[in-house]
């Protein structure tokens, strides 16, 4: 425990040091707030079902849809102006494939989360994560894939 505060006070003053961990954890919090700027409403986060986790399970600002969100962070150095790739480019077609199942469990288990429902993805990049002078670049792609539409139909893409 000592350690990990000494770790995340070196992070704080210098920026340098900056773990896979408390990049993801800052990218997630960053973008449940931006999210939330936006008129989301967040319902939970990091989600944990048998075949892996879920980032940030919201309601769109219209909440006709619940909205999973897949947030991919990474730690940009230095002046590089972007990370080698950005962090979305993660969530690849087998990651989509896993979403879904994910998206199936969640609604399967909760039936109050049986609305049409997407899967949206974040990709944020952190100068200084968790430093007193931490910046980001976040874009964020809204129905990566819909489960079904507001209307009821099923969405092709989801069975792909």
């Amino acid at each position: 425990m000592t350690l990990r505060l000494v770790d995340r006070l070196r992070v704080f003053l210098t920026g340098q040091g900056a773990d896979s961990a408390l990049v993801g954890r800052r990218g997630e919090s960053v973008a449940a707030r931006v999210l939330r700027d936006l008129g989301f409403r967040l319902l939970d986060r990091n989600v944990l079902l048998s075949r892996g986790e879920i980032d940030l399970v919201c309601e769109s600002p219209d909440r006709e849809w619940i909205v999973l969100v897949e947030v991919k962070a990474r730690h940009r150095q230095g002046s590089h102006e972007h990370t080698f790739l950005p962090p979305e480019l993660a969530v690849d077609r087998t990651k989509r494939h896993k979403l879904i199942a994910l998206a199936a469990e969640l609604r399967r288990r909760h039936p109050r989360l049986r609305r049409p429902a997407r899967l949206d993805v974040v990709g944020v990049e952190l100068m200084s994560p968790g430093g007193w002078r931490e910046r980001y670049v976040l874009r964020h792609y809204e129905g990566v894939v819909t489960l079904d539409t507001p209307s009821g139909d099923q969405d092709p893409a989801a069975t792909a």
